[in-house]
């Protein structure tokens, strides 16, 4: 095995001379990378653009951290045999194995077979990176799948089993992923460049959906008579732009989900660019995409954003200031693109929102937590299995409710009291971290980590009091890499290996872009 180890090693140093370690030829080769991926991955047919973003955080996570382009390429070797925008098992066409999920699966993979050949790589740090939240993690997993096995005799329809094993499936998976992340960053270089990544797909999902809300509501206008758009939800909430609108994921507030939690790493970020060109742009794309986020019309992910910025700005006297500027331009420029598209404000289209509360009885929300408490009663420590909740809730307003409208009140019903509480351990205790993390804001170049990822947990909790954000997998493993992304600063922190952390915490904000 040993020899074996030195061969493979030998090679890739033989590689690595030829190659002359040149920038160009490693940026060609990244590139070729890339694209051969992309070929390979979707039978050069276009899958969601949700699809691309997710998958290209496996394919950046590999690049970032084993950097090599001879690993990079085996690694898209190794994914060969998965090359397919996802298969279906069986019949029913209901257990669908994406291909993140085999990406994922490759990265690991490579990573594994770098780790015992690449002695220089696993000197810098262990196959498998156990976290304090090991336990709540193992916990919850272990109760969702017993419960989701013994919940296969209780829902005798095939359609709704293949469903469960399905989202089991899925489930595992988002831990995998959560730790191969965690694993994987080791440096405070890897976070940031991945958290970088991060704020880039929010910029990449608000340009896509920004571009198709605005089109698709200019033309549903002009066929909407004025009581339409006043009675309406200002062009329409969920037609006019198609599924496509919403970057593929199907419904806006799940679209409003994967924003709220990476557009806060790009807000924080811009504040440290050295240049003003730079934070021009870069705030002016902030601005697009917090219009993105009000065209959602989704009340939780404007609540969630709106007091987590505003938390962090009565702490930070300097961050006060520039989101009242950030407001202000805002205000400015969703009012004339608001008015322009439906007639409407910027406050009357807010203030329709919410008035659509008391018309709608909040949203039928009562009736469904009602429902969903009247499982509990029948079921407490089993729950009805994993997306089982639609088959055995009562509800009046439709024939079917998909989940309970809130994170925590859905794993409960369908996993389990149990379950429910470990995974609300879970989420705590990395919740904590954030708010922890917070006392290293000031950190020239890495502070705005700590930022983001408290602003953007907050969020998308709140969302998820709302809501079930896992009802799409995209979103579940967005909202997993962003959980990844606290608990690897958190270690960071810990250790002490932040640049700056041998220095006072309290300096003034300084570059983004220093060495490390």
């Amino acid at each position: 095995m040993g020899e074996i180890a030195r061969s493979v090693q030998n090679a890739f140093e033989r590689t690595e001379v030829v190659l002359g370690r040149s920038w160009p030829v490693w940026a060609l080769a990244l590139l070729f990378y890339a694209f051969a991926a992309y070929i390979l991955l979707t039978r050069v047919r276009l899958p969601s653009p949700a699809h691309l973003v997710v998958y290209t955080m496996a394919a950046a996570i590999l690049v970032i951290t084993l950097m090599k382009v001879e690993w990079a390429l085996l690694g898209l070797v190794l994914m060969i045999p998965f090359a397919r925008p996802g298969f279906t098992i069986g019949e029913l066409k209901i257990f669908h194995v994406s291909a993140f999920n085999m990406a994922m699966i490759g990265v690991w993979l490579v990573f594994i077979v770098r780790h015992f050949a690449d002695r220089e790589l696993a000197a810098k740090g262990p196959l498998f990176r156990r976290t304090p939240l090991d336990v709540a993690a193992a916990v919850f997993l272990l109760l969702l799948i017993l419960t989701s096995l013994i919940n296969l005799n209780y829902n005798l329809r095939a359609t709704v089993q293949a469903r469960t094993l399905l989202y089991m499936k899925e489930y595992i998976l988002y831990f995998a992923w959560f730790y191969l992340v965690v694993t994987l960053l080791r440096t405070p270089s890897d976070l940031r460049r991945f958290a970088l990544f991060f704020a880039g797909s929010a910029i990449l999902v608000a340009t896509f959906g920004l571009w198709s809300r605005v089109t698709g509501a200019s033309q549903s206008a002009q066929v909407m008579s004025e009581a339409e758009r006043v009675g309406g939800v200002a062009g329409g909430r969920t037609g006019g732009v198609g599924e496509g609108g919403w970057f593929g994921l199907g419904h806006p507030n799940l679209f409003a989900a994967f924003l709220i939690m990476a557009m806060p790493f790009w807000y924080y970020a811009t504040a440290h660019l050295r240049k003003l060109s730079h934070r021009m742009i870069g705030n002016m794309a902030i601005v697009f995409g917090f219009v993105a986020l009000l065209y959602t019309y989704s009340r939780a992910a404007w609540g969630g954003i709106t007091i987590g910025l505003g938390v962090l700005g009565l702490r930070d006297p300097s961050a006060l200031r520039r989101t009242l500027i950030f407001v202000v331009a805002f205000v400015i420029v969703a009012q004339v693109m608001t008015v322009s598209l439906i007639g409407m404000g910027v406050v009357e289209v807010i203030q329709m929102r919410f008035e659509q509360l008391g018309r709608s009885n909040f949203s039928a929300r009562p009736e469904i937590y009602a429902a969903a408490m009247d499982l509990l009663r029948e079921r407490p420590f089993r729950g009805v299995g994993l997306f089982a909740f639609s088959e055995h809730a009562s509800v009046t307003f439709t024939s079917r409710v998909a989940h309970a409208h809130n994170v925590f009140l859905t794993m409960a019903t369908e996993a389990g009291i149990p379950g429910a509480l470990a995974f609300t351990v879970f989420i705590g205790w990395i919740f904590f971290y954030a708010v922890r993390s917070l006392r290293v804001s000031k950190i020239p170049g890495y502070g705005f980590l700590a930022q983001s990822s408290f602003v953007g947990l907050f969020a998308i909790l709140t969302l998820m009091q709302f809501d079930h954000i896992f009802f799409d997998r995209n979103v579940g493993h967005a909202f997993f890499a962003l959980l990844a992304i606290i608990v690897a600063q958190n270690r960071m922190i810990q250790e002490r290996l932040l640049p700056g952390m041998e220095h006072e915490i309290t300096q003034a904000p300084g570059p983004l872009w220093i060495e490390s």
